[in-house]
């Protein structure tokens, strides 16, 4: 059975307060890479900056789900993950396409201990915003509060394959940059995919709707 949920204020709290610490490291993470001219490190900050437009269209998904009675009414929920899905595709190709530009260019990653450091605390912070944003989505049952949560988990581990990659840049392996941009990309459209699917598989309920729908007009 597909697990649906409604928007509550909880939910609705839960995804601004995401939205706002995910703009707070969005600030911190384009410091650190403009500082280091990572390709990583920048390919991981155009997904940080596709994460806020992502939590927003989920605010707003939410928004349209708590005006309609849910017998009335669809739920916004597969039109949100299908876009967000689809955001996260385009992102993800950009990335790969900016990282194989870059290989025709000898790397220019020059990390020191302040961006390693800034690297760190976007690490960390993203690590705790998807453990909360996870336990939230269990405590609701909102499946929008859970892919929010795994996807800044996967944005999580996009900054730690950056912040390898610039470690082993400061002994010498730079070109590891442009390969941990490529995998972030990767990464990524994996990301997106599984989230349209999601959206997909949830598509009959709203199929459904709109026969009732056409069948009571």
């Amino acid at each position: 059975m597909q697990r649906t949920s409604r928007a509550t204020p909880h939910i609705y709290a839960a995804l601004a307060a995401s939205l706002a610490i995910n703009l707070l490291l969005l600030v911190v993470e384009t410091v650190a890479a403009w500082s280091a001219h990572s390709s990583g490190l920048l390919a991981d900050v155009a997904h940080a900056a596709i994460d806020l437009a992502a939590d927003a269209l989920i605010l707003v998904a939410c928004r349209l789900d708590a005006r309609l009675p849910p017998e009335r009414r669809p739920t916004c929920e597969p039109l949100a993950l299908a876009g967000l899905g689809a955001l996260l595709v385009a992102t993800g190709a950009q990335m790969i396409w900016h990282a194989t530009n870059r290989f025709a260019a000898p790397p220019v990653v020059q990390p020191g201990m302040t961006t390693l450091a800034l690297v760190a605390v976007t690490l960390a912070g993203k690590a705790a915003l998807s453990h909360w944003m996870l336990r939230k989505a269990r405590e609701t049952g909102s499946a929008l509060l859970e892919a929010s949560g795994w996807h800044v988990r996967t944005d999580a581990l996009a900054s730690l394959l950056a912040a390898l990659a610039m470690g082993a840049a400061r002994i010498g392996f730079g070109r590891l940059d442009d390969l941990a941009a490529l995998a972030i990309g990767a990464l990524v459209i994996r990301t997106g995919a599984g989230f349209i699917r999601r959206g997909y598989a949830q598509w009959p309920a709203l199929a459904s709707w709109a026969g009732r729908s056409t069948r009571g007009s």
